[in-house]
């Protein structure tokens, strides 16, 4: 794995679909609502502003309100996101929970190619991304964020860059008690918001009377508006304590501002009522089911919900009317006064509802509750029922670092397999070496992984010891098939105590062989193993079935399946955008690696700068998929961009990965800087980069699988030659190509022999042995055939095309002429990728440009203005990924020799 970086996501996938349908529901209105014509048109125009506030305290009804302009909305047929938001929900969570919104607001998030977006950060990209779906979407879009001041102060930042970069088809309504750093003030000043404060909140004469259905006397209106101050809550209270006798109502009403809960709804319980109403506090949601195996019966939410006082604030989640809420203020002083009268309760009913939570795979709730009941061993218990292995089975790297959250000294001591899980997740914060400390010490404690804790069953430990091997050298390399194949318990061998875990170790078995099998070059058993596993994977592991259609869609490229390839390739890419829509890094691996297939067979699309490079800066992501992304984003950098361009970028790679620790990926980015190096006539450099990566020399261990994956040995053997061509040593680079071309053969690795083949033909044709060239250069016709892989020959244009014309002329078989006059049709075609990425107007700047006008100039002769030339160049400077004008115009010049 490549480091996450102190990555905080938490899936959303994990959380109760009916809780998460709760945060993304605008809430029903509540009996008696009354809607207040002076504050709706003090709102009105949400969908003409870019955004409107709601600022009040608590209970003004800012959420009612604001509720009832997106049912209006709604109704109206417009797209309209709503999320009540935590002080839990930090960006990547409020990431998810903006992605679940919209799509559940029936926004097609499928309209975005998974390019665009604003920045490589995951939740700064995933916010970008579906800002560019509504802005596709083209229609009126409203966004309503409940109680942002309850957000992190990360995530309100992530809001304000949201607000700030909005398509102009995006409104956002928000709520807040106070100002939780919102840059609300500018938009104000340009007249793009509003903002509703208490004084607008506040009910008026005219709406108490109608609150009250017009019962009240003018005296008792005079009354209510007076010792409520138009409060909304307070009237509620008020209202549902009316009838109560004068004296306990105008008690209740003074020392409403105190505290309206304890005060006014608590009061008048009796004592069983009230211990129902805390017990309930204890649960985020109420569902029927739940409450009844907590606390062994149905009586307490019945006898709450029976309560009038309570009217409005046992809340319905969403349409489901069965499951319910407690409204956040009288559930936080209920807990908090449970917590005073019975903390030996209130230990108890978070323990309970822990378990039944972890019963229905309700994973991150589960660990959430069980350290608010300060039971360590349950935490434990509950984390370490599953392991590192199960839960990125489930739900992937962003499950496993919301278990880290929960784990404390106290809990990993004497627990290898969480202590493996720590190690894992220190690995993904960046720090290397307590991670690999703390592997080693877990293997020296339970003897080389043989002895789990109390002698606990140790398939469990087996599995979750090369799992997190694997992570810590971000792949497969130290691991060989033969020591996962001896080290795993063997498929149906369970007896006992082991019969818990053996359902995971069936899984685990052949997954981690199709991934270490793939790995080697190994194809053939890869895809046997591969397919066993999806074969017995379950409804929870989700994630595993991705990984796997990975797996094999990548052995299939390898070896020039390309339809196969693009089938696991489709496959992986629906699976994760249907279940972890919200997870960044899943998404963008699977389209690397299909942009990698499409590259392969020259179906090169016009992409920008900067979006290749955010196609390297996720992290968390398989070493190999990152690699690819690298080579990638390299290559079409070379090809589209400024070609100088690809050095600092992979500079800046090169440096990232070394910190990782994993050598195999630092040589892999290395190779990619030397080749690039080689290719840009500086080949010197290229041979310090070599030499201080202390990367292998002779063919040997260039040539290696078991200490590195093939696509690292691939990019090693094809960097050295190239080299070796740029420092004219001839001799040396036939030599290295021709091992290549023949282990590449032998291992059907077809991507790799028609790379090695290309390098072959430019070999011989830099050592003057055109015959040997044309040889190799037949070879690769032929192997074309049946797989398109024909970039090779694009990415060394000049020496094939030579190559062509000569065979051609030469009068080859009609077979082999056809095929050469048509890769000689391809190569002969100008590239179209810049004009394709700059409209005509921004090529005539360009041109321009290249001849070093000035902006005046430039509008003189393409008869503009100053500023639409520099509107122009805006866009250049975007698409290029440039910041200044000397770096456009070098690019300017490069694109008069290539197009």
């Amino acid at each position: 794995m490549v480091s996450a970086a102190g990555s905080d996501a938490t899936a959303a996938s994990d959380v109760p679909s009916w809780l998460l349908r709760a945060k993304v529901l605008a809430p029903e209105p509540p009996a008696g609502y009354v809607r207040r014509v002076p504050l709706l048109r003090r709102i009105e125009g949400v969908l003409q502003r870019k955004l409107t506030v709601l600022r009040a305290p608590a209970g003004f009804g800012k959420t009612t309100v604001l509720a009832d302009v997106a049912r209006d909305a709604r109704d109206r047929g417009l797209v309209v996101g709503w999320i009540s938001l935590d002080g839990d929900d930090t960006p990547n969570l409020f990431g998810s929970y903006l992605a679940a919104a919209f799509e559940h607001a029936a926004l097609d998030l499928r309209l975005l190619d998974a390019h665009d977006a604003w920045s490589s950060s995951p939740a700064v990209q995933q916010m970008g991304m579906l800002a560019r779906v509504v802005e596709l979407h083209a229609e009126p879009c409203l966004l309503v964020l409940d109680e942002v001041d309850r957000l992190p102060r990360r995530t309100v930042q992530l809001i304000n860059l949201l607000v700030k970069r909005a398509p102009g088809n995006l409104h956002v309504a928000m709520t807040f008690r106070s100002d939780p750093g919102l840059e609300v003030a500018p938009h104000v000043l340009n007249g793009e918001a509003v903002v509703a404060g208490p004084e607008h909140l506040r009910f008026s004469r005219a709406d108490i009377a109608r609150f009250f259905g017009g019962k009240l006397s003018r005296r008792e209106l005079v009354a209510v508006e007076e010792r409520t101050a138009g409060w909304p809550v307070a009237l509620m209270a008020y209202r549902n304590l009316r009838g109560r006798g004068a004296a306990r109502q105008d008690a209740a009403a003074n020392r409403f501002n105190e505290n309206y809960v304890g005060v006014c709804l608590l009061r008048d319980l009796s004592g069983e009522d009230r211990a129902h109403l805390l017990d309930l506090a204890v649960f985020d949601w109420i569902d029927p089911e739940l409450v009844e195996e907590v606390l062994g019966s149905g009586d307490a939410l019945v006898r709450v919900a029976s309560l009038t006082a309570l009217d409005g604030l046992l809340l319905p989640v969403g349409q489901d009317r069965a499951v319910r809420r407690l409204h956040p203020l009288l559930r936080d002083y209920c807990v908090g006064l449970l917590a005073a009268d019975d903390p030996a309760r209130k230990r108890s009913l978070h323990s309970r509802l822990a378990i039944a939570l972890a019963r229905r795979d309700h994973l991150t709730p589960a660990w959430r509750h069980a350290t608010d009941a300060g039971d360590s061993g349950l935490v434990g218990e509950l984390i370490e029922r599953f392991g590192a292995f199960e839960l990125w089975l489930r739900k992937g790297v962003t499950l496993v670092i919301s278990a880290g959250r929960s784990l404390t000294p106290e809990i990993l001591a004497s627990r290898p397999r969480l202590e493996l899980l720590q190690s894992m997740i220190l690995r993904m914060s960046s720090r290397f070496e307590e991670a690999n400390a703390l592997f080693a010490a877990v293997a020296r404690r339970t003897e080389d992984f043989t002895r789990d804790r109390d002698d606990a069953p140790v398939g469990g430990l087996a599995v979750d010891r090369f799992f997190v091997e694997g992570v810590l050298a971000g792949g497969g390399d130290g691991l060989q098939p033969e020591e996962l194949d001896s080290g795993l318990p063997a498929e149906g061998s369970a007896t006992g105590d082991e019969e818990a875990v053996a359902p995971v170790v069936a899984c685990a078995r052949p997954i981690l062989l199709c991934f270490v099998c793939y790995e080697r070059a190994r194809f053939e058993e890869s895809r046997r193993h591969g397919l066993r596993a999806l074969s017995i994977l379950g409804k929870d592991a989700q994630f595993g079935e991705v990984f796997v259609d990975v797996c094999l869609g990548a052995s299939a490229m390898a070896q020039g399946r390309v339809q196969e390839a693009a089938e696991w390739y489709g496959r992986a890419r629906q699976r994760a955008r249907r279940s972890f829509s919200s997870d960044p890094c899943l998404t963008v691996s699977t389209d690397v690696l299909a942009i990698e297939l499409d590259l392969e067979r020259n179906l090169e699309k016009p992409i920008r700068q900067r979006t290749l490079h955010s196609l390297t800066e996720v992290r968390g992501v398989w070493s190999e998929v990152y690699a690819a992304a690298v080579a990638v984003s390299a290559e079409l950098t070379f090809a589209q961009h400024q070609r100088d361009a690809v050095v600092p970028f992979l500079s800046r790679a090169v440096d990232e990965v070394r910190a990782t620790g994993i050598e195999s990926l630092s040589h892999h980015v290395s190779a990619l800087l030397v080749y690039y190096l080689a290719e840009l006539g500086r080949s010197e450099e290229g041979e310090r980069v070599w030499r201080d990566g202390g990367l292998a020399r002779d063919a040997d261990g260039l040539l290696d699988f078991d200490r590195q994956s093939w696509r690292t040995m691939e990019a090693l053997s094809c960097a050295r030659a190239r080299l070796l061509v740029g420092l004219g040593e001839f001799a040396a680079a036939e030599e290295l190509t021709n091992r290549l071309c023949t282990v590449a053969s032998e291992s059907h690795l077809t991507r790799t022999l028609l790379r090695g083949l290309a390098l072959s033909m430019v070999v011989t044709m830099g050592a003057r042995q055109p015959d040997r060239a044309m040889g190799r250069l037949v070879q690769f016709l032929r192997l074309t055939r049946d797989v398109d892989y024909v970039r090779p020959l694009v990415r060394h244009r000049e020496f094939s095309r030579t190559l062509l014309r000569r065979l051609v002329e030469t009068g080859a078989n009609d077979g082999l002429r056809s095929r050469a006059e048509a890769m000689l049709t391809l190569l002969e075609k100008p590239s179209t990728g810049a004009a394709q990425i700059f409209s005509a107007r921004e090529m005539e700047v360009l041109a321009g440009l290249r001849h070093g006008l000035r902006n005046k100039e430039i509008a003189a002769r393409l008869q503009m203005t100053d500023d639409g030339v520099r509107y122009h160049l805006r866009n250049i400077y975007r698409k290029t990924g440039s910041n200044n004008r000397r770096d456009v115009a070098r690019y300017a010049k490069s694109l008069n020799s290539r197009f």
